[in-house]
């Protein structure tokens, strides 16, 4: 979670909620945003959590869907590979990401339009074997991670996780239990595994969205086939994630020091196991869920640990108290770093905080800097905003100046969308899974009913003018010091939208809703409850596999 320092929770009750969410479902029964075309064809961007649950409401929906994704399998961020993801660019540049641009508008230009997909058969190359890390790279996921919302939150509407099913459990049971709910509302079907989704542009002549595709089926022989084509849809379903793109920041000196220690320096992406850093001095670099997830697992492996915070160690967040007061003892906290050099500023290996204590014999560094959400495929419609541009609280920028079709992009969210879901300029392109904040499971399919409904015509959007000015003004009164209060009070807009609306309006197909409920009235308080039990049980965790592997090694 983040929220800029200067923007302070208002005294914003839940009833203030229920009644500005009925007012703004009023105003799009009286005057709704009206579509240019029908939906029919839908393009889902993912199969991980946000892409599964967006293609299960658009078929119940009565929508033809089709699901994209660049891996053989479900499940997004949940699958782990013992191949870790390449290196990415330290530190990020913006320069990457036009060059990511430019490289899509290329493979576009050069697919056809013709109806037969256009195939070309390879050897096996280093160079091609790149080309396809690239393209289907490893997921985040580590071999050690276990959940940290308990399964019985986590689980989604409608299909909980298996009765006695343990709270938190290794990341493939969660890649089980995502497969599961795909083959349960039979969504298999409707994917294309190892598919890249290489452009998406918009045809105003026709108000259809077309996709610019490529496929990399690697056979025994050693060749491979690579398959181009084009399809085209009346709606898009943005469900990509948010831990595909690291991101590293610009420290003074890093770029040097990366060109001169590259084997030193690495992002928590490429992080799988901690036995690979067995007496090692491990300088982690940031103060969230992944950092001390990671300096955790390092205890009793690495020979020292530092982790570099930056800003104030107590943070007014409570997630961040909890996470930051499960640091091991062993752990030296360190303030932010101020350049990879030393006191005189030569790079030798060396950093310096600052508090202008420096740190030296550092054999690796590992970035917990998070994610950028750049969305390539999106080409030069995306407009891009750096975190200064972002305003996390009320009031924001009205977005009325954005080309029709255009994403106001910042580094971890899109800007110019209503409900953190409908692009404002043209709601025929939505995004799941893309919020401002840590959100669980449930909300991705809070957000994907909605548009399910909005584009089966079951539910209505206010229009355009009015879209920019609740989306500016939207106010859900969350407090930094609340775990999970922040749930409800983000999903009762939802509820008494689409409520009210399936209380007035008739779906095209005739379908019926049933009414759409907030969280059990116990939510709260059982997500506290387990809060203090993934303390334990984490803790437990890595008790368990420092042993094991200690065992092992005998």
């Amino acid at each position: 979670m983040s929220i800029d320092d200067e923007s302070k929770p208002k005294e914003i009750t839940f009833e203030d909620i229920v009644n500005k969410s009925l007012e703004e479902a009023n105003e799009a029964l009286k005057d709704p945003y009206v579509f240019k075309s029908d939906i029919q064809k839908v393009a889902v961007i993912g199969a991980g959590p946000s892409g599964l649950v967006s293609a299960r409401h658009l078929k119940e929906a009565g929508l033809s869907v089709r699901v994209f994704d660049r891996n053989s399998y479900v499940g997004g961020v949940w699958v782990y590979s013992e191949r870790p993801r390449p290196k990415p660019k330290m530190p990020t540049s913006r320069i990457a990401r036009q060059a990511e641009q430019a490289a899509a508008a290329a493979a576009a230009a050069e697919t056809t339009e013709t109806d037969a997909p256009q195939k070309k058969l390879f050897e096996m190359t280093p160079e091609i074997q790149n080309l396809l890390l690239t393209k289907k790279p490893p997921s985040a996921t580590y071999r050690d991670l276990y959940n940290n919302t308990a399964t019985h939150l986590m689980g989604l509407p409608d299909f909980p996780f298996p009765k006695d099913t343990p709270l938190y459990i290794p990341h493939f049971g969660i890649a089980e239990y995502l497969e599961n709910y795909a083959n349960a509302f039979d969504l298999m079907p409707l994917i294309e595994f190892d598919t890249s989704v290489d452009l998406v542009t918009k045809n105003h002549e026709d108000q259809t969205w077309e996709l610019t595709l490529s496929k990399y089926d690697v056979y025994t022989s050693g060749m491979v086939r690579e398959t181009r084509w084009k399809e085209t849809f009346d709606a898009v379903v943005v469900a990509s994630g948010q831990h595909q793109d690291p991101y590293v920041p610009d420290i003074k000196d890093l770029t040097a020091f990366n060109k001169i220690y590259p084997d030193k320096v690495s992002h928590s992406v490429q992080y799988r196991k901690p036995e690979d850093y067995k007496d090692k001095n491990v300088l982690v670099v940031g103060g969230s869920i992944s950092a001390v997830d990671i300096v955790r697992s390092l205890e009793g492996f690495a020979k020292s640990i530092t982790i570099s915070i930056k800003g104030p160690f107590e943070s007014p967040f409570l997630i961040y108290q909890l996470l930051r007061s499960l640091i091991p003892t062993c752990v030296d906290v360190k303030p932010e770093i101020k350049a990879f050099s030393n006191a005189e500023g030569q790079v030798d290996g060396s950093v310096i905080f600052e508090d202008d204590s420096t740190l030296d014999n550092i054999d690796q560094v590992i970035f917990c800097s998070g994610f950028n959400s750049r969305m390539p495929f999106l080409g030069d419609l995306v407009i891009p905003k750096e975190k200064e541009d972002v305003r996390y609280a009320p009031p924001r920028p009205i977005y009325d100046d954005v080309p029709e079709s255009h994403v106001v992009l910042g580094p971890q969210f899109p800007l110019n969308v209503y409900r953190e879901s409908f692009l404002i300029s043209d709601p025929t392109l939505a995004f799941i899974g893309q919020p401002p904040f840590f959100s669980p499971l449930t909300q991705y399919d809070t957000q994907a009913r909605a548009v399910a409904r909005v584009w089966s015509g079951a539910a209505l959007l206010p229009n355009e003018n009015l879209m920019l000015k609740y989306s500016a003004e939207h106010d859900d009164g969350l407090d930094p010091q609340e775990l999970f209060n922040g749930d409800r009070r983000r999903r009762e807009p939802f509820v008494i939208w689409l409520n009210h609306h399936a209380a007035h309006i008739t779906a095209k197909n005739g379908k019926e809703y049933p009414p759409l409920e907030n969280y059990r009235e116990d939510y709260e308080e059982e997500g506290l409850k387990s809060m203090k039990q993934w303390v334990a049980a984490s803790t437990e965790n890595f008790k368990r596999v420092r042993e094991h592997i200690q065992e092992q090694n005998l």
